[in-house]
């Protein structure tokens, strides 16, 4: 039995800490524009954008709130 539940707990925290390690680099590109807190908080904004199908608006959000360039903005809304 041990010899399952180790394994099985091993495996994942292997996938939360690479779930975070993804988490991290796609919010890399907005730490360069502002605090963690604030691109946290865009970042579920922009999320909520894209779900409701309003991805330009969720690029202009982007490009107002940050200062972005648009084909960075484009990408990094295309990316989330």
């Amino acid at each position: 039995m041990v010899g399952f539940v180790v394994p099985g707990l091993l495996l994942c925290g292997l996938v939360l800490w690479m779930v975070g390690v993804i988490r991290t680099f796609k919010q890399r590109r907005v730490l360069r524009y502002t605090d963690r807190f604030r691109a946290e908080e865009l970042t579920g904004r922009v999320r909520q954008l894209k779900v409701r199908g309003y991805e330009e608006q969720a690029v202009q959000l982007v490009q107002v709130e940050l200062g972005m360039p648009a084909k960075a903005a484009r990408s990094w809304v295309k990316s989330l």
